[in-house]
C-alpha cells in the first residue's frame, strides 16, 4: 500500500508541474561566450623637460616633475613598479660635473583612477634604478599620475654653468 500511494504523489505532482508550467517537448542549450580582451600594454609617460633651476653653489636646486603617469591596459591581475635613474649633470661648457649620487627624488602620493593600490617611495641616490611607485591589487586596467620633487645639492666647488642631466622614468 505503501508504494501505491507514493506513486499516487509523484503522478499528483506531475501532473501539477505538468499543470502549472509548460515543459517544452525538446531544448537545446548554446554556450555563449565574452571574451573581454586586452586594448594595450602598460606604459609611463613624463615631462619631457624640468624647468631650469639657478642655484648658488652650496645650495640644493629642486626641479618639480609635473604629470608622471603610468597607464596600464593590460586589462589583468599583474601588479606593476615604476622606477626612475638620473644621470649626473655635466656643465655645456665646462663639462664640468654635479653627481647624481646625492639627489633625491621624492613622489607625491600617486591619484589612481581603476582598480589598484599604488604606493610612493623617495629614491635616493638614483644613479641606479629605484623604484618609486609599486601598484598592487590591480585588476583591470587602471591609470596613476603623480609629481615629483627632485632635489640636486649642487657642491660648494661647482663652476657657474649650465648643467644637464637625463631623468629616465620607466615601468616593469
Amino acid at each position: 500500500m505503501r508504494s501505491i500511494t507514493r506513486t499516487t504523489l509523484v503522478v499528483g505532482f506531475s501532473v501539477a508541474v505538468a499543470a502549472g508550467l509548460a515543459m517544452p517537448a525538446s531544448a537545446a542549450d548554446t554556450i555563449t561566450t565574452v571574451e573581454v580582451a586586452a586594448t594595450g600594454g602598460i606604459a609611463i609617460t613624463a615631462p619631457a623637460n624640468a624647468d631650469a633651476l639657478e642655484v648658488t653653489p652650496g645650495f640644493d636646486a629642486e626641479a618639480g616633475i609635473l604629470g608622471v603617469e603610468v597607464t596600464d591596459n593590460r586589462s589583468a591581475k599583474v601588479d606593476w613598479a615604476a622606477s626612475i635613474a638620473l644621470t649626473d649633470f655635466v656643465g655645456g661648457a665646462t663639462a664640468a660635473v654635479i653627481p647624481a649620487s646625492a639627489a633625491e627624488y621624492t613622489p607625491t602620493t600617486a591619484v589612481v583612477v581603476g582598480t589598484a593600490t599604488v604606493a610612493s617611495s623617495t629614491a635616493t641616490n638614483p644613479v641606479e634604478v629605484r623604484t618609486v611607485q609599486t601598484a598592487t591589487g590591480v585588476s583591470g586596467n587602471n591609470t596613476a599620475t603623480w609629481d615629483a620633487a627632485l632635489t640636486i645639492p649642487v657642491p660648494a666647488s661647482a663652476l657657474a654653468d649650465t648643467y644637464v642631466a637625463t631623468l629616465t622614468h620607466s615601468v616593469l
